[in-house]
């Protein structure tokens, strides 16, 4: 049968440690004695007096505990064992043996202590499937040593629940992705329609600027036509009959009724008359639209220059009075008169411009 071992109390490991020191010291002693004995026979030279030397038992830490302390040894004033000196170097020892063991507990405790005051203790199984930056879903991002101990139970709660209602958790994280994946999907579909409602707008007025332009560049032409007919004829006019200088002031087309046309001398504007005498560049208007002014080039400034004389030439009181107003019909020559006038004061105008 196995022997069963007890753990020594204090005074038991005195004991044992006083033993081991006896024993030590007997052991010096017979070795000692030994060695002069066997000294005294080389000197006499006899081999029958040589003395049977003694085996000696050294006996394991059980038999002592089995059979208790040896009897002491008759002391021997040559080589008396001191034992406290041999007690105080076992405890120095064992002393050193213990802070030794205490130092090392220390530093596992502190390893232990500082991974335990890090959030990578947190068991990954109490943690949700997706992560951002470290930290699960649908939980607050902040490190639990940080926390109360109200916020922290909280949070250890939170924890428990998503663990033992994990197919519920999986599916409310699962509704709260689509809910993101479809608020991106209609973000992303907003700013398309919205990019192509806004290019289509673009292309609208676009068409409309095209378009506009078109128009303005045929009246242009019809009223430098109407003019040349007009000058070399000789029936009656009326204030419909005149090419006005204004895009306000127009006929409509050809198979259209004259009595529809919407004629006044407020459209002779100073602003009218110079859009319609001097036409504005694409690389302009272009400009013009997004803020920006260019000045006009040396071409531009000859031919605003050579069509604001050629409009004066028609317009001058003198010429247009000889010339147009003597055919006007007496109903209209007031009117037609008026707006001469203010045709000519505002080409004067922007000539000394």
């Amino acid at each position: 049968m196995t022997k069963l071992h007890l753990k020594r109390t204090p005074a038991e490991e005195a004991e044992r440690a006083r033993r081991k020191a006896r024993k030590a010291a007997r052991r010096a002693h017979k070795s000692h004695t030994v060695s002069d004995d066997h000294d005294s026979d080389s000197r006499h030279g006899s081999s029958d007096r040589k003395r049977r030397r003694t085996p000696v038992n050294v006996d394991d830490d059980d038999s002592d505990v089995s059979y208790g302390p040896p009897p002491p040894e008759p002391s021997s004033s040559a080589h008396k064992p001191d034992y406290d000196e041999i007690r105080a170097q076992v405890e120095e020892e064992r002393f050193r043996e213990k802070m030794w063991g205490a130092y090392g507990d220390d530093e596992r405790l502190d390893s232990v202590e500082a991974r335990f005051n890090d959030y990578a203790h947190v068991p990954h199984r109490w943690r949700a499937g997706g992560t951002y930056d470290g930290y699960p879903n649908n939980e607050p991002a902040t490190d639990p040593k940080f926390m109360d101990d109200d916020e922290y139970a909280e949070w250890i709660r939170e924890g428990m629940w998503r663990k033992t209602h994990a197919h519920e958790f999986e599916e409310q994280a699962r509704k709260e992705s689509e809910r993101v994946a479809r608020r991106a999907r209609d973000a992303e579909l907003k700013a398309e329609t919205k990019r192509l409602e806004k290019a289509a707008e673009e292309a609208r007025r676009r068409k409309k600027r095209d378009k506009d332009r078109r128009k303005n560049r045929e009246y242009r032409l019809e009223y430098d036509r109407r003019w040349k007919v007009l000058l070399e004829g000789n029936e009656s006019l009326v204030f419909e009959d005149i090419p006005w200088p204004s895009f306000s002031v127009r006929l409509p087309a050809e198979s259209k009724s004259r009595a529809s046309a919407v004629i006044s001398v407020e459209g002779l504007t100073a602003q009218e008359i110079s859009a319609f005498l001097i036409p504005v560049s694409t690389t302009a208007a272009l400009a013009r639209e997004v803020g920006v002014g260019l000045p006009p080039d040396e071409r531009e400034r000859k031919e605003r220059k050579e069509k604001l004389r050629e409009t004066m030439l028609r317009f001058h009181p003198d010429k247009f009075e000889g010339r147009i107003l003597s055919r006007v019909r007496e109903k209209d020559k007031v009117i037609v008169k008026e707006a001469a006038e203010e045709v000519a004061r505002v080409l004067t105008t922007l000539m000394g411009g």
